[in-house]
């Protein structure tokens, strides 16, 4: 008898091992539950990248604390779906993070920016190339068993950026676009099953934009654009949602989660109106900011965002034929305010230029935020030498004007050649060294045509 016991004691051990093991997560989503213990976010600025301060907390580090979740933002500024591939933000998230990891996503704004002047003329081919990058994207994410919670985007024909550009007749254009996005968006989150979900921020914004009832907190209505202000408005700016537009879009989302990824522990919670008046100032009798100039026309203090010009300046540098990087947040936290520049960030040859309107702003002044040299003999770290060239094309036309200062008002493109001597220059290097003026004809020609456009009809 007692030599049998441990035969039966092995016995079930070896029958227990050869038992499918499964996991609580397994099992929380066969019982049609989700529970994590992370969220991350990826995509453009309304998901993450706040160097100013006032944009945030972002909806999706309020759902990560509404949840009691880690946080992890992978979310950058002015991404899009083609930067956020090439700097491999969703396959660091699927390295680093598995199952039991939400992650947030809206990607596209920027693609629908750039492709602005398509969509006016009814072109929409461009959502092709998005598609193609956010299967990618996806296709990352959920083989590492990754949930994700998929943003569609809200009606472009109401982000102020693009309104201010285009005519009224032309916003309708920015609607369908947004309209076919989110309906071919549907389609390829069904693909995946349950791991990939779709929040419909376009019906969210519409709400919130035409709903007053949906923008009151307590007593106080949060006021719509076209009106943008630092506290009490939905938009900062003509593109970002203020911290208290990012807490009501973050209930929103809180509802989406709820629904398409409920917990076993029963649903979230919500920002209170409390939590939501905390990011507010509804007490305060005006949201003036003090301008203070350093040394002439550069501003490296605040200024009021909704009295500041906003638009694209593409830029490009090159020495020898090789692109010199400019990197992100160029005038952003200086020592003055973290809050503004002339330069509201860098992207891929494209400097956002955000200027005051009592400030004529230079592309010395931009050098000088940078930190870098600039002037008619020396571009950063490189210095003219006899028998080499330092060429400036302004709009695609050389420059011969004074050199210590330059306007950028109203200018579309620039490039800086630096050319060493020949000596100094390799065979191999000379061969791939030259440069055409405008960096790209054909980017920097469809950009005068689109500037020329948008100014016809504004007339």
């Amino acid at each position: 008898m007692s030599k049998s016991i441990p035969i039966f004691i092995i016995s079930l051990l070896l029958l227990s091992f050869m038992i499918p093991t499964v996991t609580a997560q397994e099992e929380s989503e066969e019982s049609g539950y989700f529970d994590y213990h992370t969220i991350a976010s990826l995509g453009d600025s309304t998901l993450g990248s706040d160097p100013t301060g006032y944009r945030g907390p972002f909806a999706s580090l309020h759902a990560s604390d509404l949840m009691g979740l880690e946080y992890y933002e992978g979310a950058v500024g002015g991404d899009r779906s083609w930067t956020l591939i090439e700097a491999g933000r969703h396959t660091e998230i699927a390295e680093n993070f598995g199952e039991g990891t939400l992650v947030t996503m809206m990607v596209g704004a920027w693609d629908f920016i750039d492709s602005d002047y398509q969509i006016v003329n009814s072109d929409y081919s461009f959502i092709g190339n998005l598609e193609e990058n956010i299967t990618i994207i996806l296709d990352t994410l959920t083989a590492s068993d990754i949930d994700v919670l998929v943003w569609t985007l809200p009606n472009m024909s109401f982000l102020p950026f693009l309104t201010q550009i285009f005519p009224t007749e032309k916003h309708e254009f920015f609607t369908e676009a947004s309209i076919l996005w989110a309906d071919r968006l549907n389609i390829m989150a069904d693909s995946y099953g349950e791991s990939v979900q779709v929040f419909d921020l376009m019906n969210a914004s519409d709400d919130l934009l035409q709903n007053a009832e949906a923008r009151m907190i307590s007593s106080f209505e949060v006021t719509a654009p076209p009106v943008m202000c630092e506290k009490n408005c939905i938009m900062i700016d003509s593109l970002h949602p203020t911290s208290v537009g990012q807490g009501l879009l973050a209930n929103y989302m809180m509802e989406a989660i709820n629904d398409k990824f409920p917990s076993s522990q029963g649903d979230y919670p919500y920002l209170s109106e409390d939590d939501l008046l905390s990011l507010a100032d509804f007490n305060s009798t005006s949201e003036q900011t003090e301008e203070i100039f350093i040394e002439g026309d550069v501003t490296q203090a605040c200024f009021d965002w909704t009295e500041a010009g906003y638009r694209d300046m593409y830029l490009t540098i090159t020495a020898d034929g090789e692109d010199i990087s400019i990197p992100s947040y160029v005038g952003f936290n200086t020592e003055t305010c973290k809050q503004s520049t002339h330069a509201m960030y860098t992207g891929s040859r494209v400097i956002n230029v955000v200027t005051d309107i009592s400030n004529n702003l230079t592309l010395n002044e931009f050098f000088s935020i940078w930190g870098e040299n600039f002037s008619s003999t020396e571009i950063m770290d490189y210095e003219l030498e006899e028998g080499g060239s330092l060429e400036l094309f302004i709009d695609l036309v050389e420059y011969e004007g004074d050199w210590s200062s330059i306007s950028i008002e109203g200018v579309i493109s620039i490039e800086i050649i630096y050319t060493s001597p020949p000596s100094q220059i390799s065979e191999e290097e000379g061969e791939t060294g030259d440069s055409v003026p405008g960096f790209s004809a054909i980017l920097v020609f469809s950009s005068v045509l689109v500037a020329m456009f948008a100014l016809r009809r504004k007339d």
